[in-house]
């Protein structure tokens, strides 16, 4: 059996989401997410990837919305919610910033309706 190694976080990673357009998302301690290609194959030095930073604290939860866009909840009491189109950088990924929760949020569910809980 192959297996490709992606190596890339400076802490351990928290969560692994597969996302609909065949990229990974990983969420780490390490404050940050990242956007794995894994299309290019099974050489892990080419699989692009786009460092999604903004996070005061760790990454602890990650969910895909129907529409594409990725929300991530940390133990700095925020969700923030990504747009990443396939083959941009992390330059050009925007997000949104919700706050307001008293203790940090450590799990996300997207619902049929288009809402996230």
């Amino acid at each position: 059996a192959s297996h490709v190694v992606l190596e890339g976080h400076d802490g351990p990673v928290t969560r692994l989401v597969a996302l609909d357009d065949g990229r990974l998302a990983s969420g780490s301690y390490d404050n940050t997410i990242r956007i794995w290609n894994l299309a290019v194959g099974a050489d892990a030095a080419q699989a692009t990837r786009v460092v999604l930073e903004g996070h005061r604290s760790w990454v602890s939860c990650l969910a895909e919305l129907d529409d594409g866009r990725l929300a991530s909840g940390s133990w700095d009491r925020t969700i923030r919610i990504w747009s990443v189109a396939v083959g941009a950088d992390a330059a050009q990924a925007s997000h949104v910033v919700l706050e307001g929760h008293d203790g940090p949020v450590t799990r996300l569910v997207a619902l049929d309706d288009g809402r996230l809980a």
